[in-house]
């Protein structure tokens, strides 16, 4: 469902970090008696509650949203649109309404736009888009893996910022990477152990080599330590199945969602 959302995103030029935000919303969701009694084990109305929570993180974070008539036809018209508001009303309840929460990439921008790095590495703007680009790349991955759903997004912008800044800067000696892995550390509060965030680096690290191919038996050893308007672009489903539905990278979920 995280990479369908990623598609929809793309097709309608919406931010990735938006289905960040649907994928958190969705999680907490899960985690709640009302999701994980009554969503979590029946098939579509886990489908209804990740298009639910795509549909109102939009509404809540893009200037264009989604019409629930369109959200219906991308379901086949196997969820109508009265099923879709009942949905996103029981969800927004159990999550108590918070549809804003911090996500990996507004930790990054915190980071990289208010210059928290500048006592130890004078960053160039190119340096900082660089950085912030492959800081990124990282993040997306993250999201539509589950496993990483345990880890704090504090602590997963931490080790990809880790990552970016090992790839992307000069470090001779290595002390401006020490250093700022110590002040980080301290200012976003990680709870999580340096082992552990080490841990985390090399995961994601592979992740990103490794494309969309299974997470090997070591990926996996790793990550189980851890215990309403219309768009203006006048979309019709039969143009979002059709353009999405010929990219190769397009994963589909079976019987349902297209």
């Amino acid at each position: 469902m995280g990479k369908w959302c990623n598609s929809i995103a793309d097709f309608c030029d919406y931010k990735r970090e938006t289905v960040a935000i649907a994928m958190n919303c969705l999680d907490r969701f899960m985690s709640t008696p009302s999701g994980h009694q009554e969503i979590l084990l029946d098939r579509n109305l886990y489908q209804l509650a990740a298009m639910t929570a795509m549909y109102s993180s939009v509404k809540v974070h893009e200037k264009e949203v989604m019409d629930t008539n369109l959200v219906s036809r991308l379901s086949q018209g196997v969820h109508t649109t009265a099923t879709i508001e009942a949905m996103e009303i029981k969800m927004l309840t159990a999550i108590q309404w918070k549809v804003n929460p911090p996500t990996p990439m507004s930790f990054t921008r915190l980071i990289i736009n208010n210059d928290l790095v500048s006592d130890y590495y004078l960053l160039s703007p190119l340096e900082k888009e660089t950085i912030m680009d492959v800081t990124r790349i990282q993040i997306e991955l993250t999201v539509i893996e589950y496993d990483f759903s345990s880890f704090n997004g504090s602590s997963i912008a931490f080790a990809c910022m880790l990552n970016a800044f090992d790839s992307c800067c000069s470090d001779d000696n290595g002390m401006f990477l020490a250093n700022f892995e110590t002040t980080m550390r301290n200012v976003l509060l990680v709870v999580d152990d340096e082992e552990c965030i080490q841990d985390l680096r090399v995961v994601i690290y592979a992740r990103m080599n490794d494309g969309n191919d299974d997470n090997s038996v070591h990926q996996k050893k790793v990550l189980n330590k851890r215990p309403l308007a219309t768009t203006n672009k006048d979309l019709s489903s039969a143009d979002i199945i059709t353009t999405v539905g010929n990219n190769n990278s397009f994963h589909s979920s079976p019987r349902t969602v297209v």
